[in-house]
């Protein structure tokens, strides 16, 4: 095979995982890197091919959409230390508009707290109203 029949085979195994939901999730990138690999295709040039497919094809690529999410509720608690609820909730909507309508809201809401607890970010809760807005997500 050449060079070229290469790259192609190798968009067409990304086209064919995201085809049904045109979403990639973290087992499926697995797979396509791997894929990758077979073929003598370095980690980092698979990666940077898989990035420009689904970005091209508009596909989402669930690790892209994590990384991004964990950037934001980074930023967020770098200003005062911790995450208030309107951050929290900014950033879960941030999530599914990059998710482009295939997660939903609550999915959303979920997959932020799972990072916020992986990252070990601290939480601002209030003492009255809402105090408890975190544990209720």
């Amino acid at each position: 095979m050449n060079l070229e029949e290469i790259k192609r085979r190798f968009v067409q195994e990304i086209k064919l995982r995201a085809y049904d939901d045109r979403y990639v999730d973290r087992a499926e990138e697995k797979e396509i890197l791997k894929i990758a690999i077979q073929f003598g295709i370095s980690l980092d040039s698979a990666r940077d091919a898989l990035l420009y497919v689904c970005e091209h094809e508009d596909y989402t690529l669930e690790s892209f959409l994590e990384q991004r999410t964990q950037e934001v509720l980074e930023q967020f608690a770098s200003n005062d230390g911790k995450i208030d609820k309107k951050e929290f909730f900014d950033a879960a909507a941030l999530m599914q508009k990059l998710a482009k309508g295939r997660l939903n809201e609550s999915e959303c809401r979920r997959r932020t707290k799972a990072i916020v607890i992986a990252k070990e970010l601290k939480v601002k809760e209030g003492f009255l109203k809402g105090g408890n807005w975190f544990a209720s997500v």
